[in-house]
């Protein structure tokens, strides 16, 4: 009965494969609205320009929704529309087009001083009175830019300087500054203009965006290609169009479709996403609620069996991927027997059917996962066939928009991906995460010993003290299981040989940047 089992899951998980969609630069959640952006023209298809102009193509499974950054600036960033105060280079290291010194004045007050060099698309300059205009407005209409230091509040102490005064203390302010949430610019009525190397000149969200270059980012703007962010809907449509020389640059690819390409002489990078999988278990409701079944629920998963099935990749240690230092240093580990005791533990037995139940009722858990992640549905089945051999009851969903459900409550297990750190610090997604009133804290689960830790943070400056603390957290969530850890991911992309030169870093945050092309 094992085997069959196995060898099920192991068939759904290449149905799952052929089938899945691929995402290729967003997020999570899709908007179907169609709109027209701010910078774009009111004449022509985006896919009739782009054949005019020969235009970097680039599938996608979905795109920003609209050009307000409060919806959409992690989408607009990665289409090179949109840039945060600082930014990651593909170093790694955490740089600046708008500031060109900051210094903690004291606990809560940091002085930022300007380059004034950066203009928007529209040829304004971007000066101290429209940067502090444009943070205030996030922190007072995205709750997510609350999340490191609480209400940030930024003020013009001269054309040169601002004053920027935390309600919590941060020694990372770079790194709040290098949150996506945190991006510059400006409204012209109900229009957005932004500081990119790219500006929109055509938005339909269900079907492309079309980008040209911003004539004011630099002096190789003349050089840059114009850019075409198109959607597919279906995996082998996009696969199709990428075999036909239809578009350039595919990600999110599944490990049999990254092996067909590389058979069939295309170029295809593998690199580490940065992003995690893992899984948000219901704390507050639902048989998750129990501590000894979310326990039990994470020994029973095979990471190994995972990442065997991604062919790539390796299990996660914690909450953000291995190569940062204040990675966790977790060490998940299969164990059925065990997880058994603990079920026992907590009250249930097995009946003659092999199904744990309590009380009359059968121990049933719902995983749900999201179809803009291809690896995401890949993994739910695994975990489902472990867990139903096991003798847990599941049952299985797939949706569009995930958050929707996350906030409404109605889960038991939901598989996620997302880049914990694109600032190059922690404290950001543990905030968001963990503690009370966190944008990502959806079952409001509440640790004292974590929120101990996270009011330390704000006061250690970064080094090896702060990544103890970054380490402990994650040791601790190990234990309480709000997050369960799953697989620290490799990611692959397909390029054809115009941009063969490319190199994708920072997963697919930056995916439209000021190197593209050139």
């Amino acid at each position: 009965m094992k085997a069959s089992r196995k060898l099920l899951a192991l068939a759904l998980v290449g149905m799952l494969a052929a089938l899945a969609l691929f995402v290729g630069c967003s997020s999570s959640s899709s908007s179907s609205s169609s709109t027209s952006g701010s910078q774009a023209s009111a004449s022509g298809s985006a896919a009739s320009s782009a054949q005019a102009d020969d235009s970097i193509v680039i599938g996608c499974s979905f795109i920003a929704g609209n050009l307000n950054p409060v919806d959409s600036a992690w989408d607009l960033t990665a289409h090179g529309i949109s840039e945060g105060v600082y930014m990651q280079d593909a170093q790694g290291n955490l740089v600046s087009r708008f500031v060109s010194d900051l210094t903690r004045k004291d606990d809560l007050t940091w002085e930022a001083k300007l380059t004034n060099q950066v203009k928007f698309s529209d040829g304004t300059d971007c000066d101290a009175q429209a940067l502090a205009g444009c943070l205030n407005y996030l922190q007072k209409n995205n709750e997510m830019t609350n999340g490191t230091a609480g209400v940030v509040t930024f003020t013009v102490v001269d054309d040169d300087t601002l004053e920027i005064v935390t309600t919590k203390p941060t020694p990372v302010m770079q790194s709040l500054l290098c949150e996506w949430c945190n991006v510059v610019f400006k409204q012209d009525g109900d229009n957005f203009i932004y500081t990119g190397p790219y500006m929109v000149k055509e938005l339909d969200s269900d079907v492309s965006i079309a980008l040209e270059p911003n004539p004011y980012y630099d002096d190789k703007a003349a050089n840059r290609p114009n850019v075409l962010l198109k959607v597919f809907k279906d995996a082998a449509t996009m696969q199709q169009a990428f075999q036909s020389g239809e578009i350039d640059i595919m990600f999110g690819l599944t490990p049999e479709v990254a092996k067909t390409l590389e058979a069939e002489g295309f170029t295809v990078k593998a690199f580490d996403a940065g992003y995690q999988y893992f899984a948000f278990a219901n704390v507050a409701s639902g048989p998750m609620a129990d501590e000894n079944v979310r326990q039990a629920v994470n020994m029973i998963i095979n990471r190994d069996d995972m990442v065997t099935a991604l062919n790539g990749g390796s299990v996660a240690s914690g909450i953000f991927a291995h190569y940062y230092s204040f990675a966790g240093d977790v060490q998940e580990k299969t164990d059925v027997d065990a997880a058994a005791s603990l079920l026992e533990a907590a009250g249930y037995t097995k009946n003659d059917k092999g199904i744990y139940e309590k009380d009359g009722q059968p121990l049933q858990v719902k995983l749900t996962t999201y179809s803009a992640r291809a690896d995401l549905p890949i993994l739910m089945q695994l975990a489902s066939s472990e867990l139903t051999e096991a003798g847990i009851e599941c049952s299985t969903e797939v949706v569009d928009d995930i958050n929707t459900v996350l906030e409404g409550g109605a889960y038991d297990v939901v598989l996620y991906a997302q880049h914990t750190a694109p600032s190059g610090e922690p404290s950001a997604f543990l905030n968001m995460a963990l503690a009370p009133g966190g944008s990502r804290n959806y079952a409001n689960y509440e640790n004292s010993e974590i929120n101990d830790l996270l009011d330390q943070m704000g006061k250690t400056e970064p080094g090896a003290d702060r990544d103890k603390l970054s380490k402990d957290i994650q040791a601790i969530v190990a234990e309480d299981l709000p997050i369960i850890y799953l697989v620290d991911p490799q990611w692959h992309v397909a390029l054809s040989d115009r941009v063969s030169d490319y190199e994708p870093y920072c997963g697919d945050y930056y995916v439209v940047n000021a190197q593209l092309g050139l």
